[in-house]
């Protein structure tokens, strides 16, 4: 390289060539977490409607990627000019690039935005790299004392006024020490999130040197040194010249990683899986057992809602004041009675939409259903010895909130075939006092279904013995010789996070009906009674307490939690990444190190099935009870 022209460029060149593809191939902040998502979503390419389950993408990063190709094809024009050798260095911004990214491997980080170059330690520390040199700074001291002595200079008769304008100091001051002190106000301004932490700030200075001598051999100005001083007794850690090559971390290069690296983590569910509500109601509903539809024509048409359920649909709005007319399209002709629709795009306004909700969820179980779903994971996924783990040793729990919440809703919107099921998974009788044995409830659960008996063993679901998991008084498992999952790092702190909500107070739903009118009940007429609105948690209004609780459960145990409720899955993602800047996860993480980070997942997402019997234009005397 010594013998290319400008030595120094071109060394610039190839490091920002190295960074340009170790970009590529550099690692996110966190690991992937180890939730396995079956859903229709998680099919589809990446975006942000689901970039949140994957490992977090660097802020900044590309933005950073860009401005090096930008400076590289400027580089590379210039030396490959055979006339460059003859013309001065080009002026570049690789070092400070070189610089931020140095930082970025160093810390873990993100670069955020133009203030400040990287931010650290989940925000509790703000990086600002300058590549001001010793000259520059001398320039700079230089014009400082020009002004002096033109003050000096001045004869004060020229002057009537005693506040006369002057460009001289009254105090020491540079554009270094205007950087720190713009830093450090805006680090008070924006404390870390959820806290009243103030980011530290640090200084990054990879050319500025107090010791190294001036060009013509005298010593430096002894004023680069003092504005260090001023920087550390602001509060600035000053950091000075560049990462030595020990610092900077292997980071791979694009070409050198095999295909098998950059593959994501594939996780299975545990022995043991934790049912949360919209799970169990998905395993009732009649879209996961009914016969499928031969066609998409077929599909829709059959969640036209029949004569009946709009009649009941018409006497519930009509009980809670909320009657609505039909926004249906007139029939010119006439001829055309209510509710003989053959399509539910001709539906009126008040039930296309759940109609279409339904059919959709019906067209996603025609193309892989649910159930199968459930058993190809099961099965094809190994044991500690390697082999494939028996459905016959899976075991599946529930919490009592969960089971008694769903018997509810099932027995005021459930057709008979749904009602059926949601009483038999429990091995329940016709009342809830009555059990049944557990050949009979898995004879009535499978009845009329699609699906051969015992498919997927679900029976006997276990029932928690608490509403929440509380380890306090020992630390052996509280059911009884049922073993833990495998400890990890994010099902520690997912239980963490969940106990924090509960702590926080509970609130009702902004909508929620009241008391008198859940109390009021009439024997045998489902139309006399409502269903509460779950109550949710005050620190995040989108979660349920129920679903925190099923969750916390899971978290605790250490197993497969199966959900089809995404949208909450979200939100705790979201809280846990909040607990984590806001630093109430560092302890946890320091006391808890023997971890076994096995590829379980924590978290298994399905796609929901609604109650859909009562909607189905398939009347229930076509198929035997």
């Amino acid at each position: 390289m010594e013998n290319l022209p400008h030595p120094d460029l071109q060394s610039l060149k190839l490091q920002l060539l190295q960074i340009h593809d170790a970009i590529a191939n550099f690692k996110p902040l966190t690991e992937r977490p180890p939730i396995l998502d079956s859903s229709f979503d998680a099919a589809n390419e990446i975006n942000e409607e689901n970039q949140w389950l994957h490992q977090e993408s660097v802020p900044g990063l590309k933005k950073l990627r860009e401005n090096i190709k930008i400076d590289l094809g400027v580089l590379e024009k210039f030396l490959d000019d055979p006339q460059c050798i003859n013309l001065p260095a080009l002026s570049t911004n690789a070092p400070y690039l070189i610089a931020v990214w140095n930082e970025v491997v160093c810390e873990r980080v993100h670069p955020p935005g133009s203030k400040v170059d990287v931010v650290a330690d989940n925000g509790r520390r703000w990086i600002r790299v300058n590549t001001v040199k010793n000259s520059r700074m001398l320039s700079e001291f230089r014009e400082i004392d020009s002004y002096l002595t033109d003050s000096e200079e001045e004869p004060e008769e020229d002057w009537d006024d005693a506040e006369r304008p002057s460009l001289a100091q009254t105090e020491f001051d540079n554009s270094v020490l205007r950087m720190g002190r713009s830093l450090l106000k805006a680090a008070k301004a924006n404390p870390i999130e959820g806290s009243l932490e103030i980011p530290k700030v640090t200084l990054r200075l990879t050319r500025l040197d107090p010791h190294l001598l001036n060009d013509d051999g005298t010593p430096p100005d002894p004023r680069i040194a003092q504005t260090l001083d001023c920087l550390r007794n602001m509060g600035v850690d000053v950091a000075l010249g560049e990462r030595t090559s020990t610092e900077l971390p292997d980071i791979p290069n694009g070409s050198n990683e095999s295909p098998s690296e950059t593959i994501a983590p594939s996780f299975i569910p545990t022995t043991n899986i934790n049912l949360d509500l919209s799970v169990i109601i998905a395993l009732i509903s009649d879209l996961t057992h009914a016969p499928l539809p031969n066609t998409i024509e077929e599909a829709n048409r059959r969640l036209v809602p029949p004569q009946e359920y709009r009649e009941w649909k018409q006497k519930r709005q009509a009980m809670n004041g909320k009657h609505k007319k039909s926004h249906a399209t007139p029939d010119p002709s006439g001829s055309e009675s209510p509710g003989m629709e053959t399509d539910i795009n001709d539906l009126p306004r008040d039930l296309i939409k759940h109609a279409r909700a339904l059919t959709n969820q019906l067209l996603q179980e025609m193309g892989k259903s649910l159930l199968q779903e459930l058993h190809d994971k099961i099965t094809s996924s190994a044991t500690g010895e390697g082999d494939a783990l028996p459905m016959s040793r899976v075991v599946f729990w529930t919490t009592s909130e969960a089971r008694d919440r769903c018997l509810r809703i099932v027995s005021k919107i459930g057709g008979i075939h749904e009602k059926r099921r949601a009483r038999a998974m429990f091995c329940l009788g016709l009342t809830d006092a009555e059990k049944i044995p557990l050949e009979e409830a898995e004879s009535l659960y499978w009845k009329d279904s699609r699906f051969p008996l015992k498919f997927i063993p679900f029976l006997p679901i276990r029932i928690f013995p608490t509403p929440s998991p509380d380890f306090s008084t020992s630390n052996s498992s509280i059911l009884d010789d049922t073993p833990q999952g495998p400890k990890s790092s994010f099902g520690i702190s997912l239980a963490k996070v969940c106990a924090d909500i509960l702590s926080q107070e509970t609130i009702p739903r902004p909508r929620a009906l009241p008391e008198d009118v859940i109390n009021m009940q009439s024997s045998g007429d489902p139309l006399q009674f409502e269903i509460q609105r779950a109550i949710v948690t005050k620190a995040n209004p989108r979660l349920t307490a129920h679903t925190v609780r099923s969750m916390q459960w899971g978290a605790e145990l250490r197993w497969t939690t199966l959900t089809a409720n995404r949208t909450s899955v979200k939100a705790i993602i979201r809280e846990l990444k909040a607990a984590r800047i806001a630093g109430r996860l560092a302890a946890l993480s320091a006391a808890d190190e023997e971890v076994d980070e096995d590829n379980f997942a924590a978290i298994w997402i399905v796609d929901p099935r609604s109650l859909a019997e009562g909607m189905s234009s398939q009347s229930s005397t076509d198929r035997p009870h």
